[in-house]
């Protein structure tokens, strides 16, 4: 990407600004930084369009629903003695969906879309919170990504998955607050986990996707 305004959006980053004591997010940050750069060149902003538009929703989609299912079967076991993060507010495989819908896709041609491997399960809160740094940061990095479809053409009910809203500052601040809390050894495993899912989005976003010229 070639505008400093975008810089790490696509790859996750955040705009909200680290409050000091964000030693959590700087580990993540320091851990995922080349796979940051490598994705930031990967696509132009300036050069938005429908085709780059379809393509992004439908690399979205393949990502983000299986990681959800994930995420979401890993909550309900975890006990409710311990502070966990709100994975069904961070949900937008649903709103993703919608946006391919207004873009004409049918509804059985997003439910035949393909789904992007996974990383490994997760097992714990360390994973849990590592993926969803990678998560919250790109939901964030949307509001960037809407601002320059809409300039380019794109409809605004095709960009409702990636529109700026409060919702997704407020559990960006509880990730941050929870990836502080804990322990070393448990922070180690978030840092694999992002690093992990970070290298299963930039394969992914290199997968072919028929009928897309130069992938």
């Amino acid at each position: 990407m070639s505008t400093g305004q975008a810089r790490n959006t696509l790859a996750g980053g955040v705009t909200v600004a680290d409050t000091p004591g964000d030693h959590g997010v700087a580990a993540l940050r320091a851990a995922t930084r080349p796979t940051h750069e490598r994705l930031d060149a990967l696509v132009d902003l300036r050069a938005w369009n429908h085709e780059t538009h379809r393509w992004w929703l439908e690399r979205m989609l393949g990502l983000h629903e299986p990681l959800e299912r994930g995420l979401g079967a890993w909550r309900e076991v975890w006990p409710e003695s311990r502070p966990a993060p709100d994975v069904a507010r961070r949900r937008r495989s649903g709103a993703i969906a919608a946006d391919l819908r207004h873009l004409g896709l049918s509804p059985q041609e997003v439910r035949a879309l393909p789904r992007s491997p996974l990383p490994p399960a997760v097992t714990g809160l360390g994973r849990a919170l590592g993926q969803l740094y990678v998560l919250d940061g790109s939901a964030l990095g949307g509001a960037v990504i809407a601002t320059h479809a809409i300039a380019s053409g794109i409809p605004a009910g095709a960009c409702g998955s990636l529109a700026h809203s409060r919702e997704r500052v407020t559990v960006w601040h509880e990730t941050k607050r929870l990836l502080d809390d804990l322990a070393p050894a448990e922070l180690d495993e978030a840092v694999r986990a992002a690093v992990e899912l970070f290298a299963v989005f930039e394969a992914w976003l290199h997968t072919p996707t028929p009928g897309r010229v130069g992938g």
